[in-house]
């Protein structure tokens, strides 16, 4: 299975920020506190979207549906499984239409 660099690259911005998230809701005190840790994930977010934008052949509309569908994805399963917290109808129904969406974008063409 061969992944493509849109894909590649949604990932990579998807994960951080999905990371920065939890951290956020689980390490106490402020925010500001772990500046050492939310940096490095700002700026590796920055780089990959700058990244997936930037894939020759591939509209804006393009990589922005790969990395919601990451980033959305990932935070449900973050949600349920680490955090078990309830995800809201709105959410589920947000992950269907991302992957209607990806699905036809794959299957259909660009």
């Amino acid at each position: 299975m061969q992944v493509g660099p849109a894909t590649l690259w949604g990932l990579t911005a998807a994960v951080p920020a999905v990371l920065a998230e939890y951290l956020y809701r689980t390490l106490p005190g402020p925010w500001h506190h772990y500046l050492y840790l939310y940096a490095p994930i700002s700026l590796t977010i920055s780089y990959s979207i700058y990244r997936l934008v930037t894939i020759p052949q591939t509209t804006l509309l393009d990589a922005l549906v790969v990395w919601a569908f990451s980033t959305t994805f990932m935070r449900v399963i973050v949600t349920v499984v680490f955090l078990g917290d309830l995800v809201r109808p709105g959410t589920w129904v947000a992950l269907g239409l991302l992957i209607v969406a990806r699905a036809v974008q794959a299957y259909w063409g660009r």
